[in-house]
């Protein structure tokens, strides 16, 4: 998405998602996301998974709307 500042995601469904690990307050965590089909009518399908340093304390299949924030 070009100039992803001016976009704001809203999750429209989330699936088969696993917690594999603990995250504490003070943790920073790392969202790394692919997509899984390309993005039609601003809808993404994706792929993510969360990271705690090395750790991977989550991961899942989201669907999110992309939409254009106006000013």
């Amino acid at each position: 998405v070009p100039d992803p500042e001016h976009y704001a995601t809203y999750f429209l469904k989330i699936d088969n998602v696993k917690f594999r690990g603990k995250v504490v307050p003070g943790d920073t965590l790392i969202i790394k996301a692919d997509l899984l089909e390309p993005i039609r009518r601003g809808i993404a399908h994706m792929f993510g998974q969360v990271f705690v340093g090395d750790n991977l304390v989550s991961e899942g299949e989201l669907m999110a709307q992309i939409v254009k924030e106006y000013e």
